[in-house]
């Protein structure tokens, strides 16, 4: 089911919606402004003149309001999914692609063992042969190699990483908000 991209008024994202809900804050007046292509209309009642009330929606809407807190949504939660999300789901070590998540783990550069914290910065995407390789060492105990480093993704890419069914110009605005070093510029 596609979904609306809700912004707050400066326009950061603040969460998908439904079309219902959508509607529900063009009827009662909450959208500062709006952009992209029509993606929902729901027809009203008849006019006194005889013409059919609606209302529509496109894709992307900014709320009116303080309702949302961008540092509450400045943090995105590591879990495996967006982890491999971000890496493109390509190992760290080895470099190879896997479509299926089921061979992946979640690697942290430092080992938990040795301190190392469950943190964007610390963890990659690691094949299961490539993390029991590794095991607990440090990269350099296991004589292995980070191919591409670690980082924060940030409010832009999660909405991304939450894997909805993005159109193009909700695409296009998202990745309008992206760092230039983030991997999910790279296709």
């Amino acid at each position: 089911m596609a979904v609306v991209l809700a912004l707050d008024i400066s326009g950061t994202p603040r969460q998908w919606i439904g079309y219902d809900d959508a509607i529900a804050y063009w009827a009662t007046k909450s959208v500062a402004w709006s952009m992209g292509t029509v993606v929902a209309k729901y027809r009203g009642g008849i006019q006194q003149d005889g013409t059919l009330s609606y209302i529509e929606t496109p894709s992307i809407i900014a709320i009116k309001g303080t309702g949302f807190n961008p540092q509450k949504h400045a943090q995105v939660a590591l879990s495996n999914r967006t982890l491999f999300g971000r890496d493109r789901n390509i190992c760290a070590y080895c470099g190879a692609h896997f479509a299926n998540h089921n061979v992946l783990s979640r690697d942290h550069i430092v080992p938990k063992s040795r301190g190392g914290q469950n943190t964007w910065m610390n963890c990659v995407t690691s094949c299961k042969n490539c993390n029991s390789a590794k095991g607990s060492k440090t990269l350099k105990e296991s004589k292995m190699e980070l191919l591409y480093l670690p980082y924060v993704p940030n409010h832009f890419e999660n909405m991304i990483l939450q894997n909805r069914n993005i159109i193009a110009d909700q695409m296009e605005y998202l990745k309008a908000g992206i760092p230039k070093h983030s991997r999910l510029l790279l296709g």
